[in-house]
């Protein structure tokens, strides 16, 4: 099995998954070093048409379910530069089970140049 297997309960994964959760203010603070930041408080795909004429060379995923995971895939691959990276946080984890379903189907409908499973969860993808 490709995913990180812990015997938790339902109730115990959604507990340990909100542990991970964090405020728009403590993003903020974390990245207040880097000018080149820009966040994009909102939904995805609702904020997408905000950066959909830009071109990217790392994307780091960490949106945890099925849907947001597809979605930004579809967005940002066809926008990555060539050699470009996406980080997808949750792959692999049980607790986040529907970003690896997500990235197991996008690898199977698109070519990709390496792709590559961290042990411990997460994933790198790239074009």
């Amino acid at each position: 099995d490709k995913n990180i297997r812990v015997n938790l309960s339902e109730a115990e994964i959604k507990k340990e998954s909100n542990i991970f959760s964090s405020t728009e203010k403590e993003v903020k603070s974390c990245l207040a070093d880097f000018d080149r930041v820009h966040l994009y408080k909102g939904w995805i795909p609702d904020r997408f048409d905000e950066v959909s004429d830009k071109r990217f060379s790392f994307v780091h995923l960490d949106v945890d379910l099925y849907e947001p995971t597809r979605d930004s895939l579809e967005f940002f691959f066809p926008r990555l530069v060539e050699d470009g990276v996406i980080v997808c946080d949750d792959y692999g984890l049980s607790q986040f089970s529907g970003a690896t379903k997500a990235v197991d189907e996008f690898l199977v409908e698109h070519q990709v140049k390496m792709f590559y499973r961290v042990p411990m969860g997460s994933c790198f993808i790239i074009k």
